[in-house]
C-alpha cells in the first residue's frame, strides 16, 4: 500500500448493529475526533479536517537529486510538497552559480510548486538558527540582502520561513515591510496582511530536529494524533537526511498515517483567502 492508495476519502457509516461506530469500526471508548457527537447511537463526524503541510529544506546541488526522487513519490499520490530555498547555504554554495539548481526550481515554480524564502544564509547559523534571536534591525538588513538576491536571479517568493523555523519578535516585527503574504515558525502559519496566527505545530526529520529512530518514531505519532483532532499537521525533512531510505521510509509514513487519521494534503497557500 502506497501512499496513493491512503489518499482516498474515506465514508463514514453508522454500521447495523455495531452503535458508536466511525469508519465502519466500534468506538466504544475511543475519543472521537474534534467536531464529532453521538447522535442515535452513531458518531457523526461534521468535517473539520486539518491540512497536511509537507516541505523540503537544505536543497541545493548535493541534495537536488534526492529531493526530487522525493517530490516524485508525494507527486504521484497527489500530496502537494512546498520547497524551502536560501541563496546561501554553508558559505560554500550559492544559488546564483547554480545553473542547474536554479533551473530546477524554475520548473518546479512553472509547475506550481510553492518555494519558500528559507533565510538568507544557512551558513551563519553554528547551534543557532539564523533569525531566531535577530532583532529588528538585524532581520531587516538580512530580509533586505535574501530577497534582493532571489529577485535578482528570478524568484519572488511570498511566504517566508525562517530555518529551522525559529523566528525572532524582531523578524515578525518587519516582515510586513516586505511583500510576503504568509511566514512559517516553530507557532504556526502568520498571516502578515491580518496578523492573523494558524496555530500549528512543526514536525521536522533533521534541520537541528535529529532524525534517530526514536525521534521518528515519535513524529510518526504526533502527526496521527494532531490529524485526529482535527489539527493541521505541518511535516519537513532535511534535504541532507534523504539519502538515508529508513529516514525516508519513516517520513513517508508519518504522511500516510496523517491522512489515514483525516489530515487533507496541501500546500502553504492553504490559507489564503480563495
Amino acid at each position: 500500500r502506497g501512499l496513493g492508495d491512503v489518499y482516498k476519502r474515506q465514508r463514514l457509516s453508522c454500521v447495523a448493529n455495531e452503535p458508536h461506530s466511525v469508519l465502519g469500526r466500534p468506538c466504544g471508548g475511543v475519543r472521537l475526533p474534534l467536531g464529532a457527537r453521538r447522535d442515535g447511537g452513531c458518531a457523526i463526524i461534521f468535517l473539520m479536517h486539518g491540512h497536511l503541510l509537507v516541505s523540503i529544506s537544505s536543497i541545493f546541488d548535493d541534495t537536488r537529486r534526492q529531493a526530487a526522487d522525493l517530490l516524485e513519490q508525494f507527486d504521484k499520490a497527489d500530496i502537494p510538497v512546498s520547497l524551502l530555498v536560501a541563496p546561501h547555504i554553508d558559505g560554500n554554495w550559492h544559488l546564483a552559480k547554480d545553473e542547474s539548481t536554479r533551473s530546477w526550481l524554475r520548473e518546479q515554480a512553472e509547475s506550481g510548486r510553492v518555494l519558500i524564502l528559507n533565510g538568507f544564509d544557512q551558513a551563519v547559523q553554528g547551534r543557532r538558527a539564523e533569525f531566531a534571536n535577530l532583532d529588528a534591525h538585524e532581520a531587516r538588513l538580512r530580509l533586505k540582502g535574501a530577497t534582493r538576491q532571489m529577485a535578482r536571479i528570478g524568484f519572488e517568493p511570498t511566504i517566508f520561513a525562517p530555518p529551522r523555523w525559529r523566528m525572532s519578535e524582531g523578524t515578525l516585527e518587519v516582515l510586513p515591510e516586505f511583500d510576503f503574504d504568509f511566514a512559517a515558525s516553530t507557532r504556526g502559519i502568520h498571516d502578515l496582511r491580518t496578523g492573523e496566527l494558524h496555530q500549528a505545530r512543526n514536525l521536522s526529520f533533521g534541520e537541528g530536529f535529529g532524525s534517530a529512530k526514536w525521534w521518528r518514531r515519535n513524529i510518526i505519532r504526533a502527526a496521527e494524533r494532531s490529524a485526529q483532532r482535527g489539527n493541521t499537521v505541518r511535516l519537513s525533512i532535511s534535504g541532507r537526511n534523504l539519502d538515508d531510505r529508513k529516514v525516508v521510509s519513516d517520513f513517508l509514513k508519518a504522511a500516510e498515517r496523517a491522512i489515514e487519521a483525516g489530515a487533507s494534503p496541501a500546500d502553504y497557500r492553504a490559507f489564503a483567502p480563495r
